[in-house]
Parts: C-alpha cells; structure tokens; sequence
C-alpha cells in the first residue's frame, strides 16, 4: 500500500522485509535490489512488487558494503574480514576473489571508463583492480582511517575519497596520484556525491553537517542537517537531493542542499533506527536501507 501525507513529494511504494539483522547496503541491477546485512546474508528483491526472490548467497562474514555493475551483470560484495567477491548475476557463481586488505571493507566504486574497480578499507587502505582481469594495479595505506566512501567523477578521471580523519582526498585514476586533499568535517567524513553541473564536491559527515567545496577544496556551504552522522548523500534530479543519516530520518532537499523539502522519520513513512544508505532507483524511485532489518522504496508523487 502507498502512504504519504496530503503535500509530501515522496509516499512509500514498499517495505521489503525479511533479514534477520541490520541491512547495512543495498545496489540496483536492473529490475532487482540486491540487500546486504549482518545475518551474512545477500537478498535480491523486485522493485515492481517489492517481493524477495531465491536469489541468496550466504557469506562467511558480515558484508558491510556491495556494488553492482550492470554492465557486466556483476555483483561486488566487501566483507568484513577483507575479503572482496565478484559474483556473476546470470550464472549466480563467484567468478573472483579479491585478497587485498586485511580490514573491514567499507567503500566500493567502480570506474568504467577504464575498466577500473576500487576498495576501501577501515583502516584506510586502498586499492585498484582490473574490472577485465581482476589484477590488483596498486595498493596503499593512506593511514587515514575509514574510508567511508568513494566517488569516481567521469570524464574527468578523478576519484574522491571520504576519509575518517576529516579530510577529502581526490586522486587522478591514470597513475593513481594525488592531486589534492583538504579538510572538510571534524571526525570524519561520511559520504560524498558529486554536482557534475555546478562543478561541486558534496559531502555529509560525522559532525551531522553536509558541506559543498569546489574542486580546488574552498568551501561554498556548510549546513547543520542531521541529529547524527551523515551515513548517505545523493542528488534525486536536477531539482531534488537526498540525505540519510544514523538519527534515522531521511531528508529531501533542494538541489543545493540549502532548504529542507520533506522529512522521512520513523513517526511517518520512515524506518525506526539509522538509515545505512540510499540508492536512486531511477527518475520516480529511490530506496534506503536500515538497522530496523528493513528496506524502504519510496516514490516521486
């Protein structure tokens, strides 16, 4: 059943229920929503009828983050032992497993322009694979603590890393070297996106605020948004922007993240403890998962 108020954007579509601990991810391939969460279980729902499938993949340890690849039909899950799984959607196999950090993965992004998946870790490593091959290209701690999130910017080779000291890093992704980094969040930073239009690096963090720089590290806005860290940040469309945070409330913005349009929390349509992430399904839909075992797909009235 559909529930909103009277002059809300966004009503609720579904509630997928059936993990037994804290979903802690979710991504998109296609007509599917793939969940990750603390009962070491990978769940793939459809998003037109919000039922689960038999699709399942049971893991050895919690998995903390995945990530899709459309593309290739692929499934990229991050454990918290390091270990990385590609899995292939259509044969449901592992094709490969990636051994490269020893901590907690925390952040997946991938870079098709060149072919290119990266990792982060909790104690701030790094690394490259070949999406092709499945080779490392390089690895290094950046000893910067968690890195909550990646953000590959296309047609710029420029990737954004969120790191838990505070600062944001950004790396070309030809040679793998630093171009800048710059201090953003006292704690940490949580989550980034990145406003292709205006030019502008987003990010939320432990310090509950979300703050917007150029790409040289000036900053152009810092707003107070949440009760708690910011867990996800994201833009909806060109006129519309996400935020989820650990105080379980999801917010709708404006585009600049300057004014707040709607408030999703557990006294409505939202979820009873912290918000883990978001995802843009596409132009009417996006999805958030929880620590109340649940996943949420609201859509555009």
């Amino acid at each position: 059943m559909i529930k909103s108020e009277k002059n809300d954007l966004f009503c609720l579509a579904h509630t997928l229920e059936g993990h037994n601990s804290a979903v802690y991810s979710i991504a998109i391939c296609k007509e599917f929503i793939y969940s990750a969460s603390a009962d070491k279980q990978i769940a793939r729902w459809n998003i037109k009828t919000g039922e689960i499938d038999n699709f399942s993949i049971k893991v050895e340890a919690v998995p903390y983050t995945i990530k899709t690849i459309p593309k290739y039909n692929l499934l990229i899950i991050g454990l918290t032992n390091g270990k990385v799984y590609v899995i292939d959607i259509l044969e449901k196999k592992e094709i490969a497993c990636l051994i490269g950090h020893s901590a907690a993965i925390f952040s997946i992004e991938s870079n098709l322009e060149s072919e290119q998946l990266y990792i982060g870790d909790k104690e701030g490593g790094l690394s490259a694979w070949s999406i092709v091959t499945w080779e490392k290209l390089f690895s290094f701690d950046l000893n910067c603590g968690k890195i909550r999130d990646l953000k590959y910017i296309p047609n710029q080779h420029l990737l954004l890393l969120a790191k838990y000291n505070g600062d944001i890093g950004i790396y070309e992704t030809n040679f793998f070297n630093e171009i800048k980094t710059f201090e953003a969040h006292t704690n940490g930073v949580s989550a980034l996106c990145f406003d292709e239009t205006k030019q502008r690096v987003i990010s939320g963090g432990k310090d509950a605020h979300i703050t917007s720089f150029d790409l040289e590290g000036n900053k152009i806005q810092s707003v107070p948004a949440h009760n708690y860290v910011v867990y996800g940040i994201d833009r909806f469309n060109a006129k519309l922007s996400l935020s989820c945070s650990r105080d379980g409330s999801i917010k709708i913005w404006n585009a600049e993240f300057s004014k707040v349009l709607q408030k999703i929390e557990y006294k409505n349509i939202g979820h009873k403890h912290s918000v883990n992430q978001m995802i843009v399904i596409n132009a009417e839909y996006f999805a958030s998962c929880s620590d109340d075992r649940k996943i949420k797909i609201y859509k555009l009235k």
